[in-house]
């Protein structure tokens, strides 16, 4: 997705319904934080919400630089991984034995031959995937991309818990919500840092 930049809302404020908040999507929000302002600004956000957003960028810049080269090691890895067993039916002779069988002996009874046959199988084929993943790279790339995902992900919540203290603040988690899509209780934060910032100018 495109990092799509916002431009910083100005500082007057002037009511604003929060039923209606409540409802708004993060394009919503940006129009909130605009339709707020009633005069231009030339204020950045604050130093720790510069510092939070910028190092969810940076995390966002390498999470991207992956992509390509998992792209390409995920298409090795599909060419030649193996196709995952999948376990055969019963016998007619175990199903008929099963049948019989009170529920409190269900525990003793032996596996079935497609049990066995299976798990032989799929040992195997996890083996086999195993060695596909790494002699492709999938296995490593893959893996360092969920790490990036995981940082990536914890640089978005430590923007989004920061306080904000004013418009620009909230400019600055609108535009990493353009990048990373803020979703659920995420907007309990924004719904606070509206309320604080409007207070701030008595507004609520």
């Amino acid at each position: 997705m495109p990092n799509t930049s916002v431009r910083a809302a100005a500082e007057g404020m002037p009511n604003i319904n929060r039923r209606r908040l409540l409802n708004l999507t993060g394009a919503g929000l940006a129009l909130a934080a605009t339709a707020m302002a009633t005069k231009p600004s030339v204020a950045a956000p604050t130093s720790q919400v510069a510092e939070l957003e910028a190092a969810f960028h940076a995390e966002w810049a390498t999470l991207r630089s992956l992509e390509p080269a998992l792209n390409a090691a995920e298409l090795r890895y599909m060419a030649v991984r193996s196709k995952r067993p999948v376990m055969g039916e019963m016998t007619a002779e175990e199903l008929e034995t099963l049948r019989k069988t009170a529920v409190a002996d269900l525990a003793k009874m032996p596996p079935s031959r497609a049990s066995v046959e299976h798990a032989e199988a799929l040992r195997a084929y996890n083996k086999a995937d195993a060695a596909a993943r790494r002699k492709t790279g999938f296995g490593k790339l893959d893996k360092a991309y969920a790490k990036a995902t995981h940082r990536t992900s914890d640089a978005a919540s430590a923007l989004l818990r920061c306080p904000a203290a004013t418009l620009h603040d909230l400019a600055a988690k609108v535009r990493v919500h353009r990048v990373w899509e803020y979703d659920g209780q995420d907007f309990n934060f924004i719904m606070d840092d509206i309320a604080r910032v409007a207070g701030k100018r008595g507004v609520v």
